[in-house]
């Protein structure tokens, strides 16, 4: 068992117990997966309270020293990260893509046409200068409108501007949370929230979801939120209620307002990524207007038009207001007004609700090319999603099933690089409709997965 030395520490002990972790990972006392001790056992050890230990283990994790896996313990992390696979490469070989959820990049906007159209626009060298970190007025009444395409009557003042969702994702938790906070997730989540929660210091407890009467995944189950706000004091949610990725289920009315009252019952935060709703065939309430004094919502306009513009809004609870402008501020100051205008001329101009159109009707004509998936599998794709969610029989292995795929020429993502909890596992992987360029290239990787998976079902 790890017992640090602090008998000669001068200041606070969590802090003599973090600096006493770091220099035995530096002498080789402690190695990249050890296990530390459980808080409690180093309390008694130590002679000091839990909450010392506790503020000691976030104080490491907050250097990345560590990374804490809720039900399972601490852990000596490694020195350096691997890069993300989601990340594209600039010289990628051919492959189809069926793993990243890039939205349809044929149907982009015209960066000339948009670039041509602002150069001409009055003013235009003031965006050549700082602004505020929260972005110019203008630009914050654009993003208010955004969040009134996605069930949000947003007020302007308390809405921000990010470099993206993903930007829009740290600062937000920054915001709402300090640094060793528990905030539940799914089970099965986006997979930066990982990287971006242990960079900040914050700790995910995956929680389970409902099961729906067909079997498929519903919504995070409300009671087992309410038993990790007992449990773990979990202070916050985080939330994708539209078309949830990986699993693509989007939450019911009755779900939506079911979590509310876990969170209004524990006074829990509640972070809102809805980065699908411009699919969604129907409209359904935000959290951000079921619950507006706890939820901070997070849009993007990259899964509609330009990625490259890395242009997000947020819109957080009054008293969160200056919180979120000085992380902006901290983390680049602030997000580019230039790309910003570019985005915000798109957004007045109608350019993007042209192209949510035109997502709308290419997803729909892509969705047919499950049918074949769909009759011998169970499949969760549902209206609108541009993903698909394909549970596999039980003597097929997700991973084999990935790797073998790759093999193929086709790139899909186990379920296992959605988990929080390796010990939780799923036997399914996800794939994407959107990032082919065609339908024909789109369907020709389904046609490969049902092949793959015809003959290794033979095999076994």
């Amino acid at each position: 068992m790890w017992i640090p030395n602090i008998e000669a520490a001068g200041g606070p002990i969590y802090l003599a117990i973090a600096d006493a972790l770091e220099a035995d990972i530096k002498t080789g006392a402690l190695a990249q997966g050890d296990r530390l001790p459980p808080q409690r056992e180093l309390a008694y050890q130590l002679g000091v309270t839990l909450g010392t230990i506790t503020r000691a283990y976030g104080e490491a994790e907050r250097r990345r020293l560590v990374k804490g896996e809720t039900g399972r313990g601490t852990y000596i992390a490694s020195e350096t990260q691997k890069v993300s696979p989601l990340t594209p490469k600039e010289d990628e070989p051919e492959t189809c893509d069926l793993a990243r959820n890039f939205a349809y990049p044929h149907l982009n906007p015209s960066l000339s046409d948009g670039l041509t159209r602002m150069a001409r626009t009055v003013g235009i060298d003031r965006l050549n200068g700082f602004v505020p970190s929260e972005g110019l007025k203008a630009h914050r009444e654009t993003g208010a409108l955004v969040f009134k395409d996605y069930g949000l009557e947003a007020d302007p003042d308390r809405v921000a501007v990010t470099c993206g969702a993903q930007h829009g994702i740290q600062v937000t938790c920054q915001a709402l949370f300090r640094p060793g906070d528990a905030v539940a997730v799914d089970r099965f989540t986006y997979p930066s929230i990982f990287s971006s929660f242990a960079s900040i210091g914050l700790k995910p407890v995956p929680l389970p979801a409902l099961i729906r009467a067909d079997g498929g995944f519903g919504a995070m189950d409300p009671a087992a939120l309410a038993q990790a706000a007992k449990t773990h004091g979990v202070k916050g949610v985080f939330l994708m209620p539209n078309m949830q990725n990986p699993t693509t289920h989007t939450m019911s009315v009755e779900e939506r307002q079911d979590l509310v009252a876990v969170a209004r019952q524990f006074d829990l935060k509640i972070v809102e990524d809805d980065p699908y709703t411009p699919f969604l065939p129907d409209a359904l309430p935000a959290f951000g207007a079921l619950a507006p004094e706890r939820t901070a919502s997070i849009a993007s306009i990259s899964k509609v038009c330009s990625p490259g513009s890395r242009i997000g809004f947020v819109h957080v609870p009054g008293p969160f207001g200056d919180s979120i402008r000085n992380k902006i501020g901290e983390s680049t100051w602030m997000a580019s007004p230039i790309t910003a205008e570019l985005a915000c001329q798109w957004i007045e101009s109608g350019v993007a609700a042209e192209l949510q159109k035109s997502d709308r009707q290419e997803i729909e004509a892509r969705a047919q090319l499950l049918a074949p998936l769909r009759k011998h599998y169970q499949l969760e794709c549902h209206a609108g999603s541009p993903h698909g969610w394909l549970h596999l029989p039980e003597r097929l292995c997700a991973e084999t099933v990935a790797e073998e795929l790759k093999q193929d020429g086709v790139l899909v993502k186990p379920a296992s690089d959605f988990v929080v909890n390796p010990e939780q596992p799923c036997n399914a992987i996800r794939f994407s409709l959107t990032a082919p360029l065609s339908r024909s290239e789109l369907a020709e990787g389904l046609t490969r997965i049902e092949a793959r998976l015809t003959r290794s079902a033979v095999a076994v």
